[in-house]
């Protein structure tokens, strides 16, 4: 797309890591046509001109010629961070429109990015780098006795039951199928959220999807602007099998899908039983994990559609219920309900939130946080069952570690990381984006909906109650 701010960032980028790099010298005469070195040409080569017709399109030059004698880990290294060096340049971030955001020519980009990290593997020294596309989704059932942290998952031998409540977590991780990591990288993001055994792993089941290590980053990015520039229908063979292995006993009984997603067999519930089981359904989404979602709705959405008229479809689905952190509803009008929540700076020049500005640059203006002497900024949707709650961002932020010791929280980006949200500031008396948060995750995962979400445990000291209900009726009212 034309004059895109992002073109520059990335031929800066690519000059910067690739261009000005040292070549290396050990490398076989490439002018030997030898089997490694043809394949080596090819990539690079393919990878080459994906770059340039991305800059082409922005009217911009083509990157210098990569050298026969280039470094492949730097330029792996490049492929992997596209998003990296766009959630970095917040100039470009600021002079960003939705229509350059999910610019069809950076998708393309991001896909060849993705190519070529699969076409790398095991041909350069010293890369332990192992990809794959078009994975599936790695689906946990998450065993809460004490806490996350020591949470034990299972992925096998179990059903997601529509009679009983059900909370999944939708998470952006690459990460080894292992206890540790998904104790670890569960709790980091999640803290003590779900530490409450009498509901989580009670009264709700609670579970865990997210792709597996080999997941190229570049598709990753590709599968979330391709979502925020179909939101209402678009869905990959990942997504479906993904509803089918798992979510199609909330649609119906003994259904059964052919190649093309057609339902061939299958018997629909009552309305009321196929509502009932949608408000069994809560998702917590952060960052691209929401786009996992929608992607998922999108599919079951499809298979519905099949077996219930429309307007019984559309009711069904708003019982579907999203608790998003780190990305924005990305319609006007959504299938599903939900609370989407944000922090940024109250001050955000050069320092915007910058992974919710590159996918939704319009929406974060309209929504973020200005300052005010508002505890948070509410938005409402067009569709009157989403939200969108801004907290502002407190300059300095520390938790509490494992041993008891203050310490800042590590990486936020300006607002990015999840445990803004899910872990009180240990530096400040300011707790209510955290208690309005898993106040909203409880009910929700309870069955409440509506403004019924919203409601907060009077129990909690009288201050907090309190302000939690003046923002509580701010929802319910809604006033701009």
């Amino acid at each position: 797309m034309y004059n895109n701010p992002i073109a520059q960032v990335i031929r800066d980028a690519f000059i910067e890591n690739v261009s000005r790099k040292e070549l290396i010298q050990n490398i076989e005469d490439p002018k030997v046509n030898t089997i490694g070195n043809i394949l080596r040409n090819q990539r690079i080569t393919l990878f080459e001109k994906a770059i340039n017709r991305f800059l082409q399109k922005s009217g911009l030059p083509d990157i210098p010629p990569i050298s026969q004698y280039v470094n492949e880990k730097n330029l792996l290294t490049f492929s992997l961070q596209l998003s990296g060096y766009i959630r970095d340049a917040q100039q470009e971030l600021d002079k960003l429109s939705n229509k350059h955001a999910c610019d069809p020519d950076l998708i393309k980009l991001y896909e060849a990015a993705a190519k070529y990290s699969v076409d790398c593997n095991e041909k350069i020294e010293g890369s332990k780098y192992i990809f794959k596309e078009h994975c599936d989704y790695q689906f946990w059932k998450v065993h809460i006795d004490d806490s996350l942290a020591s949470a034990k998952f299972n992925n096998y031998g179990f059903i997601v039951n529509p009679n009983r409540k059900n909370l999944i977590l939708a998470m952006p991780f690459h990460i080894n199928s292992t206890q540790e990591e998904l104790q670890a990288w569960s709790s980091k993001y999640l803290n003590k959220t779900l530490d409450n055994k009498a509901i989580y792993g009670s009264q709700v089941d609670v579970y865990m999807a997210h792709f597996p290590i080999e997941q190229p980053r570049g598709e990753k990015f590709a599968l979330s602007l391709k979502t925020l520039n179909n939101p209402n229908n678009y869905f990959t063979e990942t997504d479906m099998r993904f509803v089918s292995s798992y979510l199609k006993g909330f649609i119906g009984e003994d259904i059964k899908i052919d190649d093309k997603y057609k339902v061939i067999k299958g018997k629909a519930f009552s309305a009321e039983k196929f509502k009932q089981n949608c408000q069994n359904i809560t998702i917590i989404g952060y960052c691209a994990g929401t786009a996992h979602a929608s992607r998922w709705i999108n599919a079951f959405s499809h298979i519905a559609n099949q077996l219930y008229d429309e307007q019984t479809t559309k009711e069904a689905l708003k019982n579907i219920f999203i608790v998003s952190y780190a990305f924005l509803p990305m319609q006007k009008e959504s299938k599903c309900s939900g609370v989407y929540f944000m922090s940024n700076y109250p001050d955000d020049t050069m320092r915007k939130e910058p992974f919710i500005k590159m996918f939704n640059p319009e929406l974060y203006e309209k929504c973020k946080y200005h300052p005010s002497d508002n505890p948070c900024h509410i938005s409402l949707m067009p569709d009157n069952k989403n939200y969108v709650i801004a907290f502002p961002l407190a300059e300095n932020f520390d938790i509490v570690n494992e041993n008891g010791v203050k310490e800042p929280l590590a990486n936020i980006e300006n607002g990015h990381h999840m445990g803004l949200i899910t872990a009180p500031n240990a530096s400040s008396d300011y707790h209510y984006p955290n208690i309005i948060f898993n106040s909203v995750v409880k009910n929700a995962s309870l069955g409440k909906r509506g403004t019924d979400v919203f409601k907060y445990n009077q129990s909690q000291s009288r201050s907090n109650a309190a302000h939690f209900s003046i923002i509580s009726n701010r929802y319910a009212a809604y006033n701009k």
